[in-house]
């Protein structure tokens, strides 16, 4: 399961969902939560500087992108990732994005990125960090566009937590099939 929240509610969703994953993308003046149990190779941590140049924010994005993917790459997905920053609604809901696109690759890029706006209709994506992440990843733009696709986010609300499913479900027909007796 993908979980997306904000830093304040970070500790409360690994203590209820106990990821295998963490991914906290924090300003350098952000105190970081504890995760009693999660080892460092397991708990990604990106710092973004509030005072950087528009070069070196560019420059940071594609290495958190490239960072994010790094991370995840080599893992099945098992256990879960918790992913969070500030607020939850534009890092950490990139991140995730990256994250549904590196571990669902038969989906495509507008069904994945419509299943985060469904979940989290204040889910307003970094574009730049999901534009570096959609070239790493070989999408052809296909990220971007879907992301800019999306109706406006709605601004009006608290952020809740967002969970959605990692791998993708078995068709319904499938379901069905396998519940028969041949």
């Amino acid at each position: 399961m993908l979980i997306v929240s904000s830093l304040q509610k970070a500790h409360d969703a690994y203590k209820a969902h106990s990821p295998a994953r963490v991914i906290s993308l924090l300003s350098d003046d952000e105190e970081l939560p504890s995760f009693e149990g999660l080892t460092d190779e397991a708990h990604l941590k990106l710092y973004v500087l509030e005072d950087a140049s528009t070069a070196t924010i560019s420059k940071t994005a594609k290495e958190r992108a490239q960072k994010i993917i790094d991370f995840l790459g080599p893992w099945d997905g098992a256990g879960g990732v918790l992913v969070h920053c500030n607020r939850g609604v534009a890092r950490s809901m990139a991140a995730a994005y990256i994250v549904l696109c590196l571990l669902r690759p038969d989906d495509a890029e507008e069904t994945l990125a419509q299943m985060l706006r469904d979940g989290a209709p204040h889910a307003d994506p970094c574009p730049m960090l999901i534009t570096y992440a959609d070239d790493l990843l070989d999408r052809d733009g296909r990220m971007i566009d879907a992301i800019e696709d999306l109706c406006p986010p709605v601004t009006d609300m608290a952020p809740p937590l967002l969970i959605l499913p990692l791998k993708q479900a078995a068709p319904q027909w499938e379901n069905a099939m396998s519940n028969t007796h041949a």
